[in-house]
C-alpha cells in the first residue's frame, strides 16, 4: 500500500475499505473508526486552526466518553482517533480514556500539538501519534524524543501546515528528524484558509529535491481540489466525529460551508451524544448536500457501491 493510502483518507482512493468488513449481515455500515474530540480547551491560538471559533470551555465528561466507547464497541468499532477541537492531552481524564478504549478492544490514535506530552502515559493500544505543526510553530524536538521513550511502540508522524511563511531550512530539519527517528511520515498540508497564497506542493517538492533531502516519507497533500458534498454521506456512519457539541459526519465540518465560522456549527450536527445509538442502528447518514467542500467523495462513492450489491457479483 502506498504511503498516502496508509496515512491519509482525504482525496485518495479508499484502499482501506478493501481490507475491512464495513457492512454487516443486515446491510448496515459498521462504525469501524470513531473520531473523538474530548475537549475544546487549547493552550495555543494558531492562525490556521480549523477550530479557531469553538467554545474553549466545552468538554465531554468521562462518563459520556465511556458511553460513546461502549456503544461503538458493541457495533464493531475497531479504532478511535483522539483529536480536537482543542488539545486532547488537556482533558483531565485523557489517560483513562485511552485505557478504557483498550479495555473494549479498540486501538487508539492521537492527534496533538506536542506541547504537553508530559501528560501522556504509556499505553499498549496507542497505535500512532501525529504531531501538528506549522511554519509558524515548530514543536520541541526534545519533548518529542522524551515522548517516544514513553511510547516506543507507537508509530510517530508529523502533520505540517504549509503557510505563507514557509521556511525551507526548518522544513528540511523536520524531515531529517523524521528520517532519524524512524517516523512513519510527515504530511505537508496546505493552509485550508489561505489556499490561494500557499505554494503549490510540486514547487515545494522540487525545492526540497535541490536541497538533497530524502523526502521518501513526505506526503504532499495540497487541498485546492475538492468536490461538492453528496446527499448520502455514508462516511458519517463509518467514522463519525464525537465532539462536545454533538455528533458530526467528518473531521472537515469546520470548513465545509463557504463563509461559516471555524466551529462545529449546528447545520452540520447529526445529533446529540445521546442519539449515537439511534443514528448507528437506524443508519441515519448525514445529508451532505449542504457541503460546499468535501474531500471524502471517493469514500462515499465506494460505500454506495458496497451497499448496492451488483448482479453476478461473484464474477469478479
Amino acid at each position: 500500500m502506498g504511503i498516502k493510502e496508509s496515512y491519509t483518507s482525504a482525496s485518495v482512493f479508499p484502499t482501506k475499505l478493501l481490507h475491512n468488513k464495513v457492512v454487516d449481515e443486515n446491510g448496515k455500515i459498521i462504525p469501524i473508526h470513531i473520531q473523538l474530540s474530548p475537549t475544546n480547551a487549547c493552550n495555543l491560538n494558531c492562525s490556521f486552526c480549523s477550530c479557531g471559533d469553538v467554545d474553549r470551555k466545552k468538554k465531554l465528561t468521562l462518563e459520556e466518553i465511556k458511553d460513546v466507547v461502549d456503544i461503538s464497541a458493541q457495533r464493531g468499532t475497531k479504532s478511535m482517533t483522539i483529536t480536537g477541537g482543542g488539545e486532547p492531552l488537556l482533558h483531565p481524564n485523557i489517560n483513562e480514556i485511552i485505557n478504557y478504549a483498550d479495555s473494549k478492544g479498540i486501538e487508539a490514535g492521537l492527534v496533538t500539538t506536542g506541547t504537553v506530552f508530559k501528560r501522556l502515559k504509556h499505553h499498549n493500544n496507542l497505535t500512532w501519534c501525529r504531531i501538528s505543526s506549522s511554519d509558524d510553530r515548530i514543536p520541541s524536538y526534545r519533548q518529542i524524543i522524551d515522548a517516544i521513550k514513553v511510547n516506543p511502540q507507537t508509530d510517530w508522524a508529523f502533520s505540517h501546515v504549509v503557510t505563507r511563511s514557509l521556511t525551507y531550512p526548518i522544513l528540511r530539519d523536520m524531515i531529517q528528524f523524521v528520517n532519524s527517528y524512524d517516523f512513519t511520515h510527515v504530511r505537508l498540508v496546505s493552509n485550508l484558509f489561505d489556499l490561494e497564497k500557499v505554494l503549490p506542493m510540486e514547487e515545494i517538492r522540487n525545492r526540497l529535491g535541490k536541497m538533497i533531502v530524502d523526502d521518501s516519507k513526505v506526503i504532499y497533500q495540497g487541498r485546492k481540489v475538492s468536490t461538492k458534498g453528496t446527499k448520502d454521506c455514508y462516511i458519517s456512519l463509518l467514522k463519525p466525529v464525537i465532539a462536545p457539541e454533538g455528533i458530526f459526519p467528518c473531521c472537515g465540518v469546520q470548513y465545509a460551508m463557504y463563509g461559516q465560522k471555524r466551529d462545529m456549527i449546528s447545520t452540520m450536527r447529526m445529533g446529540k451524544i445521546k442519539d449515537l445509538s439511534k443514528i448507528l442502528d437506524k443508519q441515519k447518514q448525514f445529508n451532505g448536500s449542504v457541503c460546499d467542500v468535501c474531500y471524502y467523495s471517493q469514500y462515499n462513492d465506494a460505500l454506495e457501491k458496497i451497499l448496492n450489491r451488483p448482479e453476478h457479483a461473484n464474477f469478479i
